[in-house]
């Protein structure tokens, strides 16, 4: 019993010094989500849960406000969500299919098919256009309200993540050919492209296109300065890969999340880190980490939810 006291108590000690714990956590779905997005300020999540399909929540108090399938009476495997800045509309897609929503209501606006099947998306706030990231190797500027795409972004490879500024001037995408691509979506331009050293994860741009980032898969993760093209920066990961990432609204800091259930404050001044946390998992017994499938800057502190389906409060 000695002998397994002091590795529990090991195991507690190293499971410490990873981060701080989160201050609240709510249940959103009970086995696992297929995907998960938080609105602006962290207020709302949408969900596509591994057994329950499609919905959206109140965060605190939890509040489930719409059961959100793309067939009644049938739950929907939701594999890619988005929610505008605004909170207005959102988006939910299974493979080819995407529908757009009010937000505000509950009521479907559209259903619509994409040219190819969806990898992950961002949605504008006039709720009509949608930047999807496609495994047909590009990312399209989708007309989510009339049907249509206006421009094509052309990879080599799947693209696996997207980001738009807030007036949809800009955007960064990011695949599978190892290829971040930074456009001008006034004329569907790119307006530069960097190569990182395996498969790019997740990209992030700030809301006024000034600031650009990119994860490649337990590689590169870089900071750009997109108005000169010149990089700033690069972040450490130690443990697992970056997963999900948002700036600031002043673009002077950046919130990551990880595979290993590590959320990063790091300030742009300086690429230091400010404050680390580690998402607890449902039980230690089955899985010690959680994968963190987005991040947002709250009103009060932080806030992210993780793959489980918890959504986490980081003070």
């Amino acid at each position: 019993m000695k002998a397994l006291s002091i590795v529990i108590l090991s195991l507690s000690l190293l499971a410490c010094s990873s981060g701080e714990s989160p201050s609240q956590q709510w249940e959103m779905a009970k086995q696992g989500v297929y995907s998960a997005c938080l609105s602006q300020d962290g207020s709302h999540i949408l969900v596509g849960s591994v057994h329950h399909g499609g919905s959206y929540w109140q965060v605190s108090p939890p509040e489930r406000l719409y059961d959100w399938n793309h067939k009644a009476d049938t739950q929907t495997g939701i594999l890619s969500c988005a929610i505008s800045e605004n909170q207005k509309f959102a988006a939910t897609a299974e493979h080819r299919k995407i529908v757009l929503w009010n937000a505000q209501t509950g009521e479907a606006f559209w259903l619509w098919e994409a040219p190819s099947n969806i990898q992950d998306m961002a949605l504008g706030n006039s709720g009509r256009w949608a930047l999807l990231g496609l495994d047909s190797y590009e990312a399209v500027l989708f007309d989510i309200q009339n049907g249509g795409v206006k421009f094509r972004l052309p990879h080599e490879g799947i693209v696996q993540t997207v980001s738009m500024s807030s007036d949809l001037q800009w955007a960064m995408t990011g695949g599978d050919d190892s290829l971040v691509k930074y456009w001008n979506l006034s004329t569907g331009k790119v307006i530069s492209s960097w190569e990182l050293r395996n498969q790019i994860k997740v990209v992030a741009i700030s809301a006024n296109g000034r600031y650009g980032f990119a994860a490649s898969h337990r590689d590169d993760s870089i900071i750009w300065d997109l108005t000169s093209g010149k990089e700033l920066g690069r972040l450490p990961q130690d443990n697992g890969y970056f997963q999900s990432a948002q700036f600031n609204a002043g673009g002077t800091e950046l919130l990551t999340g990880s595979s290993s259930g590590q959320v990063v404050l790091w300030k742009m001044a300086g690429m230091e880190k400010a404050k680390v946390w580690q998402l607890a998992p449902r039980t230690g017994w089955v899985n010690k980490k959680t994968q963190v499938l987005d991040v947002v800057f709250a009103p009060t502190g932080y806030r992210a939810v993780g793959a489980n389906g918890l959504t986490y409060q980081l003070d």
